[in-house]
């Protein structure tokens, strides 16, 4: 009896080194792929080509063919990489994608505006909206320039024509000096006229913007500086963002 009980006990406790062995094995052999595990408990075989604290690219294993894609961190529960390493996801992780406020918060849906333009600024979040300021107004200010620089030619050469025409006796002189006088002219104040026009179209559109988010309590320049960190390549960097 007892040595029944022995043999059944040396058997149990066989079984179950056997057990811790293959176990271990298991854990210490790397895995194919990378494994993103979602927060509604779906699995994502994949390999991961970069992290960071707004979210994971990555290759789909599970679809022939796939092309690089990613996914943000608010969608992730953890990360478990083919070397053995589990990556927990935090709640408190900042995810950037999201904006400070949402495309069309801010509009009346009811009372859209029917010029396109109106329509996209009234639509736009406010990061979007000073970009698009600092668009147009960097056009209007290129408009302003070329305005004055067209503007300043047209006057060199009708100075230079009078001079011209003027000095001397010989037809050429006549003949060079009233083609600049009334060529230059022409040629820098219609380029004139056209690049003042640009300014004041993209300044009129630049003023929208402006206004839009002033309406919204929102200002104009924004300074953001946003962490990373790379586990693939244990480095870390930060975004600098800034608009005007």
């Amino acid at each position: 009896m007892h040595l029944h009980t022995f043999k059944k006990l040396l058997i149990t406790k066989v079984a179950f080194f056997a057990f811790l062995l293959v176990q271990s094995a298991a854990a210490q052999t790397p895995a194919k792929n990378d494994v993103i595990v979602k927060r509604d408990s779906s699995r994502i075989q994949a390999l991961i080509t970069q992290m960071s604290y707004e979210k994971i690219n990555y290759r789909d294993l599970g679809t022939a063919d796939s092309a690089k894609t990613y996914i943000y961190l608010d969608q992730v529960a953890r990360v478990l990489l083919k070397n053995g390493k589990i990556i927990n996801v935090k709640d408190s992780v900042l995810v950037g994608k999201v904006p400070p406020d949402s495309v069309g918060q801010y509009a009346d849906m009811n009372n859209l505006p029917t010029n396109a333009f109106d329509k996209s600024v009234v639509m736009a979040n406010s990061d979007q909206l000073r970009d698009k300021y600092e668009y147009y107004n960097n056009k209007a200010i290129d408009g302003r320039t070329g305005a004055i620089v067209f503007t300043s030619i047209a006057v060199a050469t009708l100075v230079s024509g009078i001079i011209v025409s003027s000095t001397g006796d010989s037809p050429d002189n006549k003949t060079i000096g009233t083609s600049l006088a009334i060529a230059g002219p022409v040629f820098g104040g219609v380029l004139g006229l056209i690049t003042f026009r640009n300014h004041k179209v993209n300044k009129k559109k630049a003023g929208k913007v402006k206004a839009e988010l002033e309406r919204r309590n929102q200002p104009l320049t924004s300074f953001r500086i946003s962490p990373g960190f790379d586990p693939l390549n244990k480095s870390g960097y930060l975004t600098l963002r800034m608009s005007f």
